[in-house]
């Protein structure tokens, strides 16, 4: 029953979609209550994903999804995570995504003018779009072929809060650069030269950059603690196409910051949000196609990942036809100066787009190699660092000053302030080199983030206002995302550059003492759990004599899907992460990695700064 809601939901969202698209003339009836067909699928839409997720929580194993992906013994927030942890379920969701966008755009449209509803009707079309390839291809409402009682369960690694959350929010980043697509191709298609859509375009392309940064960062967090390699940041595929929209929807921010009048940024804005949209769909085609390897693909389907990549052709290839066609002739020049934050916004967004290109090019290549020679080769961590990081360092050099700069003319405000301090920092950095090992990275990394906080503040101090508002926060909104961004810079620097390693092999009641910090092997202990077990070591740590507290990597096992994840022990504090993972036992002595990751909490810290930025920049005009 639960099924058939959910299906006859989907087709009559599907079918008031199409209705909406239908010339109003047709019906000779007011464009408001046309509008009427665009919310009942808004609406439908949310009912049949509702009735998805209904469907796990009663783990209703009439239905083939939840009998693939659910268990009856998983707790209540993996079977509601079941939903979307599987192809058909994330499209579905996707979709859902894509109608609320819509819905809350219409809601927070004062007037309703041909603009608006243009943009209304491109939503509307890629909702279609994902409606029909999830009707005919990846229905999640298909009926059980035999009366089953249990189910397979879901992959154990994504049983973890962190990635329950993860996909949502990867998802709201995604779909929301859907609306930023419609409103660039309604602003080509429209008549009219008014300009408020470059600040709806500028809001809602915010909310989907911010929604995304916490999607990246939760599921970054997540492979640091759950895969235990030690580290936040692999350059896995999957990971690296996440990365793409991120750093093109960053670049469409600051453009939207830049447009001062200039049709040649508005085109630009246009492209890039094209471009950001683009890179979503083709992310998801590449993961749920099958052909990339990674730790990350959970949901991969070869045959429908084609479609996928029709959609994409469509989606793309329908929007660079409208902008090549419908984009005006250029009839102003910009105001470009040597050092006008003109200048700076426009060199930055350069260098944005080329790290896409080169992330893209080494995420593709080796699929590119083995369609050609079938032979298959990987391109790691190496081609990325000594590739993508050189072309992102110029930007956030110059993130750094762009704030001060100014639109009119090369005069930087208070000039001689920022010299004398960047001289400073300077001389502590080569200070710090010389009494640790020099690393070139290292040093750049640390003189980058020291210098991008200290810009910061120095340039709020400036700015300081004995009476704090919303409307001071808001003024100084862009200062406090790049303080995140130069912290998120020094946890990078320093978990990377100096994070140290040990392997021990250690028995109960040994003891480690690692940089004064004297790690125990209490015990070793089974844990029973709903659907596991868990084997936990219990390690204490302590220091100068004193009990600081307990670490407990550990592995779980999972019996109905017999797979062994690996949990690491983590101490936190603010300078460094002790991080511990547990490997086999050989003769009563148990394998052990240790990692030293100076700063690593920087890089959450700096994370979720530039989120709260985010939200703030929301609510600015």
């Amino acid at each position: 029953m639960i099924s058939l809601v959910g299906f006859s939901s989907l087709c009559l969202s599907t079918f008031f979609s199409i209705l909406f698209l239908i010339p109003n003339s047709i019906f000779k009836i007011n464009i408001k209550f046309c509008l009427l067909f665009f919310r009942f699928s808004t609406i439908l839409i949310c009912i049949s994903f509702s009735s998805l997720i209904t469907a796990y929580i009663k783990s209703d194993f009439s239905n083939f999804n939840v009998f693939q992906n659910s268990h009856s013994e998983k707790p209540l927030i993996y079977k509601i995570a079941g939903a979307w942890g599987n192809h058909e379920g994330s499209i579905l969701l996707w979709l859902c995504m894509i109608s609320i966008y819509g819905f809350l755009y219409s809601l927070m449209s004062k007037s309703l003018d041909d603009f608006k509803i243009n943009v209304l009707k491109i939503q509307s079309s890629i909702f279609l779009i994902f409606a029909f390839f999830i009707i005919f291809t990846s229905n999640p409402f298909l009926i059980n072929s035999v009366e089953v009682n249990e189910g397979l369960g879901l992959n154990p690694i994504l049983q973890d809060p962190a990635l329950a959350i993860h996909p949502p929010m990867l998802y709201l980043g995604y779909v929301g650069f859907s609306l930023v697509f419609s409103l660039g191709i309604a602003s080509l298609l429209s008549k009219n030269d008014d300009k408020n859509w470059l600040i709806e375009t500028k809001r809602w392309s915010i909310i989907s950059w911010t929604f995304l940064t916490a999607g990246i960062a939760l599921g970054s967090y997540w492979a640091y603690y759950e895969l235990g390699w030690g580290g936040w940041w692999f350059w896995d595929p999957v990971e690296n196409i996440s990365l793409m929209p991120w750093i093109v929807g960053l670049a469409l921010v600051h453009s939207l910051i830049m447009t001062r009048g200039e049709q040649a940024i508005e085109r630009w804005i246009i492209f890039l949000s094209i471009l950001c949209f683009s890179l979503s769909i083709l992310g998801t085609f590449l993961v749920r196609s099958g052909i990339l390897t990674s730790v990350h693909s959970f949901a991969s389907d070869a045959s429908r990942g084609l479609f996928i990549l029709l959609i994409f052709f469509l989606t793309t290839g329908f929007g660079l036809l409208v902008f090549l066609v419908k984009s005006p002739i250029k009839k102003n020049n910009l105001n470009l100066l040597l050092i006008n934050k003109t200048s700076a916004l426009i060199i930055n967004n350069i260098l944005m787009i080329i790290a896409m290109l080169t992330i893209l090019l080494g995420t593709i290549y080796p699929i590119i190699i083995e369609v050609l020679t079938n032979t298959r080769i990987s391109v790691g961590g190496p081609y990325f660092n000594s590739t993508v990081l050189p072309v992102l360092l110029p930007g956030f050099l110059l993130m750094s000053i762009a704030p001060v700069l100014s639109w009119q003319s090369n005069k930087i405000k208070k000039f001689r302030v920022y010299v004398v301090f960047f001289l400073f920092l300077s001389f502590l950095a080569l200070i710090h080199s010389y009494f640790t090992v020099f690393n070139t990275w290292g040093f750049l990394g640390l003189i980058l983030g020291s210098w991008i906080i200290l810009a910061s503040i120095i340039s709020i101090i400036l700015r300081f206002k004995f009476l704090i508002s919303l409307n001071y926060i808001k003024s100084i909104n862009s200062f406090i995302a790049h303080i995140g961004v130069g912290l998120m810079i020094l946890g990078i620097t320093f978990s990377s550059i100096y994070q140290k390693e040990y392997s021990f092999n250690i028995s109960v009641g040994e003891e480690i003492n690692i940089n004064n910090n004297i790690l125990k092997l209490e015990n070793i202990k089974v844990v029973e759990n709903k659907n596991y077990q868990s084997l936990m070591a219990v390690f204490s740590l302590r220091k100068k004599g004193e009990l600081i507290d307990y670490i407990l990597p550990g592995k779980n096992y999972y019996p109905v899907s017999k797979m062994i994840t690996t949990e690491a022990g983590i101490y936190h504090d603010w300078l460094k992460d002790i991080y511990i993972t547990l490997g086999n036992e050989e003769d009563s002595t148990w394998n052990i990695k240790i990692y030293l990751n100076p700063l690593v909490s920087f890089i959450w810290i700096g994370v979720c700064i530039m989120i709260f930025s985010g939200f703030i920049a929301i609510f600015k005009k």
